[in-house]
């Protein structure tokens, strides 16, 4: 089994020190909001289901929430770990928008339309709210493992079409508005709500060729790993986790099993170079 590094060490909770950074505010609030979603969506839904949950349903969804953001707050504060646990994994990530699942099943079930605003209300603030969570959590974890600068930049053009994102946006928006218009303001909220989610995530990883931030994509190359980062988000490949690196048809390669990581030439200032950099680290590493 292949070493790790001290950094990574700490950063995955091995050295027992307390070394790695407290969930900062922003992180925070992102669990407290998602907390907030969960448990009022939940006590929404049941008191729509049933009688056990009584009052107001604006009131019942705002104790909800109320309870839940206090709630995600204390978790937050008591345990300084928390981002970078949940942000080790995608399987860890991917569990934080799993609650959406169930409330997806309500929606769809052939109940009263109460159910199904309340339902869709909780499918898309549990979300979004869990997806910029598990975001926040990957950024905090890739920080960990990557402390100080990176040996090498290079710079690094996310891939996309402005064009067919633009569409599939104002294609949603249009369904979205023409929904709501002729009489099914549920239908119109979720597809006015993917256009929005749609042309955020464009923004956030770049894909647009505007923007704020999209001036700090980059391929970073660290002593720990390789850390690709997009206008407001990273992602991090471990040394010990590339097999080989290599160009093949266009692309740079970095074979790691199931999951490959490819860059088009296109992407890259110069793939070659960058092809080179990335050998001397893998080949630094294997002298450690």
């Amino acid at each position: 089994m292949a070493m790790r590094t001290s950094t990574e060490r700490v950063a995955l909770g091995d050295s027992g020190d307390g070394g790695d950074e407290p969930s900062d505010g922003r992180f925070r609030l992102a669990v407290a909001v998602y907390a907030g979603a969960l448990l009022a969506g939940v006590v929404s839904v049941a008191a729509v289901l049933t009688a056990f949950v009584r009052g107001p349903l604006p009131a019942v969804y705002a104790a909800g929430f109320v309870g839940g953001f206090v709630g995600g707050l204390a978790l937050a504060a008591a345990d300084p770990r928390l981002p970078v646990r949940l942000g080790r994994t995608l399987g860890r990530r991917a569990a934080v928008v799993v609650p959406t699942v169930p409330f997806v099943v309500i929606w769809f079930a052939p109940l009263e339309a109460a159910v199904d605003v309340v339902a869709l209300w909780a499918v898309i603030t549990v979300f979004t709210s869990g997806y910029a969570l598990s975001q926040l959590a990957r950024n905090r974890y890739v920080d960990a493992v990557t402390t100080g600068e990176p040996a090498e930049r290079w710079r690094w053009t996310p891939p996309g079409s402005p064009v067919v994102d633009a569409l599939l946006a104002g294609m949603w928006l249009v369904i979205g508005i023409g929904d709501a218009v002729t009489g099914s303001p549920a239908q119109g909220l979720l597809w006015l709500s993917l256009a929005v989610f749609w042309m955020v995530s464009c923004l956030v990883e770049g894909r647009w060729s505007f923007g704020p931030g999209r001036d700090r994509c980059e391929v970073q190359l660290y002593e720990t790993g390789l850390v690709k980062r997009y206008p407001y988000m990273k992602t991090y490949v471990s040394w010990r986790d590339i097999n080989h690196a290599r160009l093949r048809e266009g692309e740079l390669v970095l074979d790691r099993g199931l999951r490959d990581v490819r860059f088009d030439s296109d992407e890259l200032e110069d793939s070659d170079k960058l092809l080179e950099a990335i050998d001397r680290q893998l080949a630094a590493r294997k002298k450690r």
